[in-house]
């Protein structure tokens, strides 16, 4: 009897794990959640073919900002970044910025190389969301995971704007950023 049990559980362990996601019915605040976050995306490109380079094929710095349904930190960071003022023009005029939703796709073009949710996720270190990636053509420069205050986001985004930085270590990148942090007084 335990056997079957046993078997039983497995059977409908399976089947649930399998459904698709997008058949999933969420509460109704997470759904506000996500129509609030969708309102203030408007900088960010959300396309399932993401470029790190412009037409010309010439390297650029690109900002992946990875969210998902449901996530309240993510809307509010997404509306913190694309409120109407000095970031939002500094984006625009920087950096090709995109916006991610890992709970809409099960892969992604990046450069023209297909990843899957699992090799997006191992590729950025994706644990939870939000996650922001900078990016100068295939190199990644910095993974920063979590919420990010609109005063610290422009302070990482101007220290990047150093071309210098680009053939450095992630390690090397990382200690110069947090010097950058102090020169600025750039607290969270």
């Amino acid at each position: 009897m335990k056997k079957v049990l046993i078997m039983l559980s497995l059977v409908i362990f399976a089947a649930c794990s399998k459904q698709d996601k997008k058949n999933i019915v969420m509460p109704v605040d997470k759904e506000m959640q996500q129509d609030n976050a969708k309102e203030y995306i408007d900088i960010f490109i959300s396309d399932d073919n993401i470029y790190t380079k412009n037409n010309k094929g010439e390297d650029r710095l690109s900002i992946l900002l990875f969210g998902a349904d449901g996530c309240s930190a993510c809307a509010a960071m997404t509306k913190s970044l694309t409120e109407k003022g000095s970031l939002s023009n500094f984006v625009k005029e920087n950096y090709l910025p995109y916006y991610i939703n890992i709970s809409r796709k099960e892969s992604w073009n990046i450069n023209g190389k297909t990843l899957s949710l699992s090799e997006l996720k191992e590729k950025f270190m994706i644990r939870g969301t939000p996650v922001t990636a900078i990016m100068y053509g295939d190199k990644i420069l910095l993974i920063y995971p979590g919420y990010i205050t609109q005063n610290r986001m422009l302070g990482i985004m101007e220290f990047f704007l150093d071309k210098s930085l680009y053939s450095l270590d992630k390690n090397i990148i990382s200690e110069k950023l947090k010097e950058y942090y102090k020169e600025k007084y750039i607290k969270q």
